[in-house]
């Protein structure tokens, strides 16, 4: 007995022996997990400035409720109760939780930005809610709501998806990032670095006064947009207000719209709308489930940059390319006279849009009255290959790289494509490998297979603006590092020279400024207009509606400033349907008073 004693003594002596000193830091950390919490102190993202330093998305401190789960049949009771209060539906806060079952002792954000009533009635009930916390973190603010929200974008929870991203590498669920938009583009020099608190819990998990020290968190940089929002507020107005004219005035689906403006000496962008948008702030105290689903469902895509991504038909818009291709290759001369009767003599049903034609033009007339049978000669002449040569040069159908997510590569056609497109059968109703003659010339025009989005629009008259470089556009215009102040500039870079003579050039910007005078397609909607203008309208064919209205332009003639690109969805002729909104925001931009204009109702021109 004593011998049996003697070894149950030493062996539990030394079981414990072993706990309390061999293993005894394991378990002192283990025991001080069961009471000790790490609260994230989030880190302020730096403040989005315009051009002009103007605020436009800055920080403020808010109160956010999170949980930190150790039971979890209290857990979901606490996170029942709160979602009841915060009037959130509690089977998506119960599903937040499953989701996140691994994060023990970790807090579980439920939701930011709550009301000090709400944040009153949660410490109220703090005893009954074990696991609650809630704690002062910066929250974004949308100081202009839905103006520029494609721009700026928003900010949201890390998703699983993005987890797994090594540019996400060092990330951890729960933390707010990027989502879209500039906030996305340049997360991780906007977010700084995050800092922690250490609290004291009691066996309920309900945090004690004892202060145990904390870590703060260092703010992110400030940037620089070269948006100026002022002018963006104008132009979303201006496409608003035209929106609701044309649906009152016989196009009742134009509901859509686009406007790009740029510096044509940087590839700043000035302004960049697309209509409709949706307003950042709705994603800062947490978006539900049912809400997203409902702007996801919306037929106009409000997400939808069409800036961007859209993707239309150029319309006479790309008469220009078919122009400066003609020119430089030796198809045609300035002088060269081509008879338009109102259709092709070689293919009659190519017919122009104007009744009877209009005689004898040359290359500065039929862009001044947007002569089709001219371009539909030059579309002859050239062969699609060498009008998508120029077309690449000028950025159509190459993406822009511009600095926010989602850009599209647009199309420029070239018998190469349309080979792979028959031998792959996509799109469907390509019914022959190569390119018939009737096709190459409605290319001449800007039909067919043409596809290009906004931003490549303007950035193309850009580069004819300004003498042949094509610059990458981009918003970023400077950083301000929020530790040293150190301020740094991001300077222009050109993304290629398009190599045509000045004399060509020259041409083309003087046929462009005599559209937008007395006899040109948008010389009544630039009547008296104290800034010389040069412009191209455009009219796209669209197969499931009304045609698409097209504007594209800089201004001065001389010395340009602003180059831009105006659409609108289903807004029928480009003289009607979108130089009204280039005018007034040149207007705008100018400092100009509005010039009422013969034939005028309501500000803007009668079609």
């Amino acid at each position: 007995m004593v011998i049996c004693l003697a070894l149950v003594f030493t062996f539990l002596g030394g079981r414990l022996a072993y706990l309390q000193i061999a293993q005894g830091g394991t378990y002192s950390k283990l025991s001080e997990g069961n009471r000790i919490r790490l609260i994230p102190l989030p880190a302020p993202r730096g403040v989005i400035y315009d051009r002009n330093g103007k605020p436009v998305v800055t920080a403020r401190p808010a109160y956010s409720v999170s949980l930190v789960v150790m039971d979890r049949q209290a857990a979901r009771k606490s996170a029942a109760k709160v979602a009841e209060m915060l009037g959130l539906d509690p089977q998506e806060v119960l599903s937040r939780i499953d989701k996140n079952a691994g994060r023990l002792y970790e807090p579980i954000r439920i939701a930011s930005d709550i009301s000090p009533e709400i944040h009153t009635l949660i410490e109220e009930a703090k005893a009954d809610l074990p696991g609650i916390v809630v704690s002062v973190e910066p929250v974004r603010e949308y100081l202009y709501g839905s103006t520029a929200s494609h721009v700026v974008g928003y900010t949201g929870e890390i998703r699983d998806s993005q987890l797994a991203e090594p540019k996400y590498a060092g990330y951890k669920m729960g933390d707010i990032i990027g989502q879209a938009g500039i906030e996305a583009q340049y997360d991780s020099m906007i977010r700084g670095k995050d800092g922690g608190k250490q609290v004291e819990v009691d066996h309920k998990g309900r945090p004690t006064p004892r202060d145990l020290g904390m870590i703060g968190p260092e703010p992110g940089n400030d940037i620089v947009l070269s948006l100026d929002i002022d002018l963006q507020q104008a132009v979303e107005k201006a496409l608003a207000d035209q929106l609701l004219y044309l649906q009152a005035n016989g196009f009742p689906n134009a509901k859509a719209a686009s406007m790009v403006m740029l510096d044509p000496r940087t590839g700043e962008v000035l302004a960049m709308a697309s209509l409709p948008a949706y307003d950042s702030n709705e994603f800062v105290k947490g978006m539900s489930v049912k809400r997203f689903a409902e702007l996801l469902k919306n037929p106009l895509r409000p997400f939808n940059n069409r800036s961007i991504s859209g993707v239309y038909a150029p319309g006479s818009t790309f008469k220009m390319v078919t122009a400066i291709a003609a020119l430089e290759e030796g198809k045609v001369s300035p002088y060269e006279l081509f008879s338009d009767p109102g259709y092709h003599p070689v293919v009659p049903s190519l017919a122009c849009h104007a009744k009877g034609g209009h005689g004898a033009v040359n290359l500065e007339t039929a862009i001044r009255v947007s002569c089709n049978v001219y371009f539909y000669e030059m579309g002859r002449r050239l062969g699609i290959d060498r009008m998508a040569k120029w077309g690449n040069r000028l950025g159509l159908g190459v993406r822009p790289g511009i600095d926010i997510s989602g850009e599209s590569q647009g199309l420029m056609p070239t018998t190469q494509w349309k080979r792979e497109a028959y031998e792959k059968r996509n799109p469907p109703w390509i019914r022959e490998p190569e390119f018939l003659l009737a096709e190459d010339m409605m290319s001449g025009m800007g039909q067919g297979y043409h596809g290009y989005t906004p931003l490549q629009m303007a950035n193309y008259v850009a580069t004819i603006a300004n003498g042949g470089k094509r610059y990458q556009p981009h918003f970023l215009k400077e950083t301000q590092d929020s530790k040293t102040q150190a301020v740094q500039e991001n300077k222009p870079v050109v993304a290629e020279e398009l190599g045509a003579s000045q004399s060509t050039l020259e041409i083309i910007r003087r046929a462009m400024a005599s559209v937008c005078q007395p006899g040109g397609t948008a010389g009544l909607q630039f009547l008296g207009f104290p800034v010389e203008v040069c412009g191209k309208t455009g009219t796209a064919e669209n197969p499931q509606g009304d045609d698409h209205a097209w504007f594209v332009g800089y201004a001065p003639y001389r010395n340009p400033e602003v180059a831009f690109a105006v659409l609108i969805e289903q807004g029928g002729h480009g003289g009607t349907g979108a130089a009204p909104v280039a005018r007034k925001v040149l207007e705008h931009y100018f400092g100009l008073e509005p010039v009422e204009k013969p034939g005028e109702t309501g500000g803007h021109t009668t079609p």
